[in-house]
């Protein structure tokens, strides 16, 4: 994904033109037989006794690989020291569920889902790990999303361009597809879990509706392309990365009142825009200091946290077969 600066002129192209138009298993236990039958013969009682049926026991994976595809919300840009989602995952299965884990990080910054594609069209390698891969995790869409704003969205036509994004929006639904046939068919049993994309700029220009339609559009289209697929989890990230510290219905209301959408208007170049920034930058505290757009460490374990709680509810993975 690019730096803000790139992302903020479209932002600042939506505004002038007029904005508006963003997992334990569960042990399976057997009904308890429970009948009590009683039977009077002069005046003795005698009942059957109760049994309990023992539960299923579940042969448990000591050992888990993790195959990381996507692009820099993978590669972890953003929080290099930890190594991002793919790092922190690690360490949580590692310590909470006593597992040795595996991992292989295949992100790579700036890709589309279709350069995502052709890199694991590209290695063997790469293959052979995704087909021996327990489970695969998948981040993707937010540089197909920002192609289509930056090189297509040039008109002050709102109905224009939202037809230019739901066409876009089509062409990625298809790319995606590619994508995900291309792992099932490497490996038709692994878990997936695929994440969300975020407004990297909701917290500066909350306002900008545009974006975060768009954002949410996007998902939309993620989740139901992942949705035809077998032992597949679609993960939103979107609204607790794009809102950080602002949590509640009146925060977010207070953060909207303080940045008006005049404060796009006014700007007209990079040098402005720079001045602004500088001036009136709110911190999202999950988003890194270094180029306002990647997430930071604390921004990461949002992500992880997010993927531990989803492979815990749909842990197939974890069961040796």
């Amino acid at each position: 994904m690019r730096k803000v600066w790139e992302v903020v002129k479209i932002v600042i192209v939506l505004a002038i033109v007029g904005g508006g138009a963003y997992f334990g298993l569960n042990l399976v236990l057997h009904p308890t037989s429970s009948n009590s039958t009683a039977v009077t013969t002069k005046k003795t009682t005698t009942k059957t006794k109760k049994t309990v049926a023992k539960p299923n026991t579940v042969a448990h994976k000591k050992k888990v690989s993790l195959v990381a595809v996507g692009d820099s919300l993978t590669e972890g840009v953003g929080d290099e020291a930890e190594g991002g989602y793919v790092g922190q995952i690690k360490q949580l299965l590692t310590k909470k569920q006593d597992l040795t884990v595996t991992t292989t990080n295949a992100g790579k910054s700036g890709d589309r889902s279709d350069q995502i594609l052709a890199r694991i069209n590209k290695s063997k390698a790469l293959q052979a790990k995704i087909t021996a891969a327990d489970v695969l995790t998948v981040t993707v869409g937010g540089n197909d999303l920002l192609q289509t704003l930056e090189g297509s969205i040039t008109s002050n036509n709102t109905t224009k361009n939202d037809a230019t994004v739901t066409r876009a929006q089509n062409a990625y639904a298809q790319k995606l597809t590619k994508l995900f046939d291309k792992l099932r068919s490497l490996n038709p049993n692994a878990s997936l879990f695929v994440f969300s994309i975020y407004n990297p700029i909701y917290v500066n220009f909350p306002n900008v509706t545009a974006i975060t339609q768009y954002v949410s559009q996007w998902n939309h289209q993620t989740e139901t392309t992942l949705a035809s697929y077998k032992r597949a989890y679609f993960m939103d990230i979107d609204t607790v990365m794009s809102h950080g510290q602002y949590k509640s219905a009146s925060q977010i209301t207070k953060l909207k009142q303080a940045s008006t959408s005049t404060d796009l208007t006014k700007i007209t170049s990079s040098k402005e825009l720079g001045t602004a920034l500088t001036a009136k930058s709110k911190d999202n505290d999950l988003i890194s200091n270094n180029d306002n757009f990647h997430p930071n460490k604390r921004g990461y374990h949002i992500f992880a946290t997010k993927l531990y709680q989803t492979m815990l509810a749909h842990d197939a993975w974890l069961i040796k077969k």
